[in-house]
């Protein structure tokens, strides 16, 4: 018994190190504000002020403002597109998409990113259309 519970607390140990340590992929750096309907979105700063996209959540209901910073942790420059980040970056071949952002790859580690593939945007009205970044 005295054994069993020392394997126990081992287990519980590294469980609990793996989620505190666990790296997400994600190096771009870009936020999104939550909203519970596409209305309060459009009607935000986030959106009217900083003219940054409303899009769909996953669940289907609520709605997130992206918004896209300058640079990534690396230092790398990220944009709102592909065609922003080639227009940029001195070699077009290292525009990435990661997560809902474009980054011109120098410093980061490419390989590693994943892209959100953001496919729909809200326009004024609330109505989905295609995305396209701006």
């Amino acid at each position: 018994m005295f054994v069993l519970s020392h394997s126990v607390i081992s287990v519980f140990t590294l469980t609990v190190l793996l989620n505190v340590f666990y790296i997400v992929p994600t190096q771009s750096l870009h936020s999104s504000s939550a909203f519970k309907t596409c209305q309060e979105c459009i009607a935000s700063a986030c959106h009217k002020d900083s003219d940054l996209p409303c899009v769909p959540c996953d669940d289907g209901v609520s709605t997130l403002c992206i918004r896209c910073d300058k640079k990534t942790m690396d230092g790398d420059q990220q944009f709102y597109s592909q065609q922003d980040c080639e227009k940029s970056c001195a070699d077009k071949a290292k525009c990435t998409c990661d997560g809902s952002c474009y980054v011109c790859v120098e410093k980061g580690n490419a390989p590693s990113m994943t892209c959100d593939e953001l496919s729909k945007a809200y326009d004024e009205s609330c109505n989905l259309i295609p995305y396209t970044p701006k």
